[in-house]
């Protein structure tokens, strides 16, 4: 083995064999530095495997064990449309019957569901400020107004919001309903001197005056209004004033679709 000095660093060789277990002192030929000497301990490290560095993120790998998270909701997805398709085949084959559509529309909701996949802002359109009043047009005598504002209580835009409309008797049987796209209003004069394909036609535009009943934000009003053209002229339905007797109105909303970003 190879001794170093540790005063002037000089090297010796010298037979390992020669030193005692417990070391022995040792002389420096050159500086006559005396210094401790011993053995040179043998010890067989533990082997280490290699381990490459998992790679880093922006290489769009993911390390070994672990789950792609941006795949998850594709799966999950893709397991939904297979289980659409397989139960659809499974209605086709027993005839369609309504009953079994009724079980599968049930079967979706709670699947969906337990997929993660149910909406995540869930509301609805509600309804405010409803009023009716008659009104005179010059080409169907009578027309019956109905007007309101929706009001949208979800938590994200929403466009293309669709009401109809049911107009009662005086015995609460459906006279007429409407359906019209909210955003679309008519001043005095259009609704005393519009015709009745004109006015239907007037407050059946999806996108509302301006772009009114387009991406309409969370907790904001947009207005509508429903024209009864057709309903019947009865003299003697007639009430003082001239105008038809008619009992009641109500109004519902038929529809909505999210909003573009």
């Amino acid at each position: 083995m190879i001794i170093t000095c540790p005063q002037c660093q000089t090297k010796f060789h010298l037979d390992e064999e020669r030193i005692p277990g417990g070391g022995a002192k040792a002389r420096c030929s050159r500086c006559q530095h005396i210094f401790e000497v011993r053995r040179e301990k043998k010890e067989i490290s533990n082997i280490v495997p290699m381990v490459s560095e998992p790679p880093s993120s922006a290489g769009g790998e993911h390390p070994p064990g672990t789950r792609d998270k941006t795949r998850s909701p594709m799966i999950r997805w893709i397991v939904f449309l297979l289980l659409i398709a397989a139960l659809c085949g499974g209605i086709w084959a027993l005839g369609g019957e309504v009953p079994y559509l009724r079980q599968a529309e049930s079967f979706f909701g709670s699947l969906r569901e337990s997929l993660g996949l149910a909406d995540s802002s869930p509301g609805q359109i509600s309804l405010e400020n409803l009023k009716g009043y008659y009104s005179e047009n010059v080409h169907l005598k009578w027309i019956f107004v109905v007007e309101g504002q929706a009001v949208n209580q979800w938590n994200e835009s929403r466009s293309f919001i669709k009401v109809k409309g049911t107009l009662l008797d005086a015995r609460s049987r459906k006279v007429e309903e409407k359906i019209v796209f909210c955003g679309n209003i008519l001043g005095e004069k259009e609704l005393r001197e519009m015709t009745r394909d004109s006015l239907q036609k007037s407050l059946s535009s999806q996108f509302g005056v301006s772009f009114s009943n387009v991406n309409l934000p969370p907790r904001k009003a947009v207005p509508f209004m429903i024209v009864f053209t057709d309903f019947a002229q009865n003299e003697q339905e007639k009430i003082s004033g001239g105008s038809p007797s008619l009992s009641d109105f109500s109004v519902e909303v038929l529809s909505s679709k999210k909003g573009s970003k």
